[in-house]
C-alpha cells in the first residue's frame, strides 16, 4: 500500500505574501500644556490699549497637526490576492460559452475546491490561469498581472509562479523520479548547483526519498502522483493547481494525496483543486466554489460538496 512518509516534512522556503494590512501606529495624545494661563493677559491688555478702529494683533494659534497621509491601496487590502477573475466570459467560435461573467478572488494561503458537473467550466478556468487561453471579456490576474496583457515571451516566466498536477501524472517515462523533478528546474535554466538541493527538499515533502532512483513504471499510482506533486513544488510556486489529482486513484490513496495537499497548503502555498470527489470535499470542509453552466452559483467557506440547508 502506498503511504505518505510519516517523517516530519521539511518545509520548503516558499515566498509568502503579507497576511493583512500593515498595523498603523497608535495615535499619540500630546501632553497638556504647561504654560500659565496668564500668558493670554498681555494680548488682552494690548487689545484694551489699542486705538479705536485699530485691528488687534492676531493671537498666536497652536500649530495645526499635519494632515494624515492618504491610505495606500495595499493598506486597504485585507490579504494579498494571488488570483482574481473579474467579469470573465469565455466563448468559442462555434458559439459555445464556457464561462459567463465569472468573478472570483483567491487570497494568499487559501485552499479552494472548484466543483461542478462536467462541462460547467472548471477546465476552462484552469486553462485561463495557465494562460493556455485568454478570456473573451474580463480580466484574469495572477499576482496582480493581467494575463491577457503580457507578451508571449513572458508567458513561461509567469507560469513559473504556478505548479500544476493532472489526473494522468504526465511523467517522463524514461527518467527517474529524481530526474523528473529536476527537469522542471533544468528547462528554466536553474544553475546545476541549486537543482540537487531543491529536488531533495521536494522529495522529502512528498515522502519519496527512497524511490528517487526508480522509473515511473516501478511506482504505484499514488507514488506517481506524488512525483508529479514534487515536480510542481520544486520551483516554489505562488499557486498550486490540482486538476482532478485523485481521479485515477483508489479511495485510500486518494485520501493520502489530499492530506499531502493540505500539508502543502499549511506551508503557505495557495491551493486550487478541481474535483468531482464529493466525499473528500465534504470531509475536508474548505472553501468551495461551485460552477454550473459557466457561472459561479456558490462560494462558501468550510463547506460541503453539495449545498447544505
Amino acid at each position: 500500500m502506498d503511504t505518505v512518509s510519516a517523517d516530519t516534512p521539511e518545509q520548503i522556503q516558499l515566498p509568502i505574501g503579507p497576511s493583512g494590512a500593515p498595523e498603523m501606529p497608535a495615535q499619540v495624545t500630546p501632553p497638556p500644556s504647561t504654560e500659565p494661563e496668564a500668558s493670554d493677559k498681555p494680548a488682552q491688555s494690548a487689545r484694551a490699549g489699542a486705538p479705536r478702529g485699530a485691528t488687534p494683533p492676531a493671537a498666536a494659534s497652536a500649530p495645526r497637526p499635519a494632515p494624515a497621509a492618504p491610505a495606500r491601496s495595499e493598506d486597504r487590502i485585507p490579504a494579498r490576492i494571488v488570483l482574481a477573475l473579474q467579469g470573465v466570459t469565455k466563448s468559442y467560435p462555434n458559439g459555445r460559452v464556457a464561462l459567463r461573467g465569472v468573478d472570483l478572488t483567491v487570497p494568499d494561503g487559501d485552499f479552494v475546491f472548484l466543483v461542478g458537473p462536467s462541462g460547467a467550466g472548471k477546465s476552462t478556468v484552469i486553462k485561463l490561469l495557465i494562460r493556455e487561453e485568454i478570456p473573451t471579456k474580463g480580466s484574469v490576474l495572477l499576482d496582480g498581472r493581467d494575463l491577457a496583457r503580457i507578451k508571449r515571451r513572458e508567458v513561461p516566466k509567469i507560469r513559473r509562479k504556478i505548479g500544476i498536477v493532472f489526473q494522468d501524472f504526465k511523467l517522463l517515462p524514461n527518467l527517474t523520479v529524481r530526474q523528473n523533478v529536476a527537469f522542471a528546474l533544468e528547462v528554466i535554466g536553474t544553475p546545476h548547483r541549486e537543482i540537487a538541493s531543491a529536488v531533495d527538499r521536494s522529495l522529502r515533502v512528498v515522502g519519496l526519498v527512497n524511490q528517487a532512483d526508480q522509473l515511473p513504471s516501478q511506482l504505484s499510482g499514488g507514488e506517481q502522483q506524488r512525483t508529479a506533486i514534487a515536480r510542481a513544488l520544486v520551483h516554489n510556486p505562488r499557486l498550486f493547481i490540482a486538476d482532478e489529482p485523485t481521479g485515477n486513484l483508489d479511495p485510500l490513496i486518494s485520501w493520502e494525496i489530499i492530506q499531502l495537499l493540505l500539508r502543502i497548503n499549511e506551508m503557505g502555498v495557495t491551493v486550487l483543486m478541481a474535483t468531482h470527489n464529493a466525499e473528500v470535499v465534504t470531509a475536508v470542509r474548505k472553501r468551495v466554489v461551485a460552477l454550473e453552466d459557466g457561472r459561479i452559483v456558490r462560494d462558501q467557506t468550510a463547506a460541503a460538496y453539495e449545498r447544505e440547508a
